[in-house]
């Protein structure tokens, strides 16, 4: 397929898992493209370290009781970027991933700055997209980009239209995206939401929004989590939700009509004890697992 043009294959592939079986029940991929960071470059070593640490952890669901090694996990290996050129990185991305859906299964993608996720919607098209984010990123510019990982939701706000974004876990914006994000009506569920009122809310807004949509998309920035236990990021915020939470939400967020998932901004670089990378693995492990068993319902 004319993808293979555009990858550089990386084996051991993500949790290790033998490809033998005819056709794949996941497609995953990584994206080591950091040009357009706005603080700490890093990420683009992100998607090899999640490979590394999920080598080191259990196959295991304990929260599905199901094993991930039942599954044909394809990991294609690193998307071929172009560094210092966004612009041409995404259109090659974007052409990958059309490539890639021709298998008929949801794409996991690894980053990488979250600039990347912009081709992964445009080329799978979800009518709902659900972000994990500490930052709104609803900028129009950001030092004079308009593609930046500080623009990304403003951007597939304006592909997909703004009554398909739900952004989960924000605590952190300036005037002219608060702005953006009530003239439009974007839902927005805000990590002092979940933080005082419990997840519940956030919960049941999840299931009902992709119970009512035929194609959804699920991108975790992992700065959504706490500094405490997500140090590896490049741009940390405070009062950020817990890694269990994450993953009770994501529940609700992944079901049968998931077309992709990303996790991305994994910094390794200022995660010296590797445990942003293993909780990174195992958050795209979970999410796997997750769409596996809707699949089978």
């Amino acid at each position: 397929m004319s993808h293979t043009f555009y990858l550089n294959e990386r084996r051991p592939g993500f949790l290790g898992v033998a490809v033998d079986k005819p056709s794949p029940d996941v497609c995953m991929l990584g994206v080591p493209f950091d040009s357009g960071v706005s603080w700490r470059p890093g990420t683009r070593l992100g998607p090899q370290a999640i490979r590394d640490a999920s080598l080191n952890i259990e196959t295991y669901s304990y929260r599905y009781r199901f094993d991930s090694e039942k599954l044909r996990i394809d990991d294609l290996g690193d998307l071929a970027v172009i560094h210092g050129d966004t612009q041409s990185t995404l259109g090659i991305l974007e052409r990958t991933i059309m490539d890639t859906s021709s298998f008929g299964v949801p794409i996991f993608m690894m980053g990488g700055e979250h600039t990347m996720t912009l081709a992964a919607v445009k080329a799978l098209k979800p009518d709902l997209f659900i972000v994990f984010d500490a930052h709104t990123d609803m900028r129009d510019e950001y030092m004079g980009f308009r593609l930046s990982h500080a623009t990304i939701s403003r951007r597939v706000s304006e592909a997909i239209g703004p009554e398909g974004v739900l952004q989960v876990g924000v605590r952190a914006s300036c005037h002219d995206e608060i702005k953006y994000i009530h003239d439009k009506g974007i839902k927005t569920i805000s990590s002092m939401d979940i933080l005082t009122n419990g997840i519940g809310f956030a919960e049941s807004t999840i299931t009902e929004l992709v119970k009512g949509s035929k194609r959804v998309y699920v991108s975790v920035d992992l700065d959504v989590l706490d500094p405490s236990c997500m140090p590896g990021v490049g741009n940390p915020e405070a009062e950020g939700i817990s890694t269990h939470t994450l993953i009770e939400l994501l529940d609700k967020a992944v079901d049968k009509n998931l077309v992709g998932f990303d996790v991305m901004e994994l910094n390794p670089s200022y995660d010296p004890s590797g445990i942003s990378s293993i909780t990174a693995a195992k958050i795209i492990l979970e999410g796997i697992v997750k769409y596996a068993v809707a699949k089978q319902k």
